[in-house]
């Protein structure tokens, strides 16, 4: 799910004009393992390197210690972070990004919502106040016109409802779900009306009978439907 989320992100970064790189969240494979202990196992690539942490819960938004070249790459992080703060109206956060060049991987969801997208409770929803409270916007931020956490513009959030546009304000078009929903075919009751029924009237079916018998058909109130009666 945070990967999906990620490439939304990617797809109205990549159409910013000089935004640059993004980074990507790794997908996790589920691998059946029969003669073993214990029978399913996820795997991910190998990054070849020691992680780097981008963005942690323990330090908020605050620059940590990081290699050179590594400041991009937290603030894309940063600014994915805010992206996803918006789109999801304030209940959802990925945090604990880390990685290798642009890489992420091992991330960690905040949630303030039960059952959110198929989770089964709330996480560490206390993280989500902190966030908005910590963020600074860096110039990505700024590149998508992303709506400050904080200060006068952020006192009144207004709710945002389904299908409204990306945080994103240089983005037309309807929200994109990280789950599609899929239109099935329509229900075979709604043709059965306009179906001409298959069972033919009583007398038809009499006389259609007596047709292939040779027999003349009989007829209602004779003397062979009076004895039956």
């Amino acid at each position: 799910m945070s990967r999906e989320y990620c490439k939304i992100f990617a797809a109205e970064a990549q159409a910013a004009p000089g935004f640059g790189e993004v980074p990507e969240i790794l997908p996790l494979y589920l691998i059946y393992r029969p003669a073993n202990n214990i029978p399913y196992a996820t795997l991910e690539e190998d990054l070849g390197a020691p992680l780097q942490p981008c963005c942690s819960r323990e330090w908020g938004c605050a620059a940590p210690p990081e290699a050179a070249g590594r400041a991009e790459v937290r603030q894309k992080c940063q600014t994915f972070q805010h992206w996803l703060y918006l789109w999801t109206n304030g209940s959802f956060l990925v945090t604990d990004l880390a990685g290798v060049d642009w890489k992420m991987t091992d991330v960690q969801i905040a949630t303030k919502l039960r059952g959110y997208q198929g989770l089964k409770e709330s996480c560490f929803p206390a993280l989500l106040d902190q966030f908005a409270a910590s963020h600074q916007c860096n110039a990505f931020c700024e590149m998508l016109g992303l709506k400050p956490l904080k200060g006068p513009e952020a006192a009144h959030p207004q709710a945002k409802a389904k299908g409204s546009k990306s945080p994103s304000t240089g983005r037309k078009g309807s929200q994109l779900s990280p789950q599609p929903q899929k239109k099935g075919p329509p229900s075979p009751q709604g043709t059965r009306k306009n179906t001409p029924s298959s069972k033919a009237p009583p007398q038809a079916s009499e006389a259609l009978t007596a047709q292939f018998l040779g027999q003349p058909p009989i007829q209602e109130g004779g003397p062979k439907a009076q004895g039956m009666r």
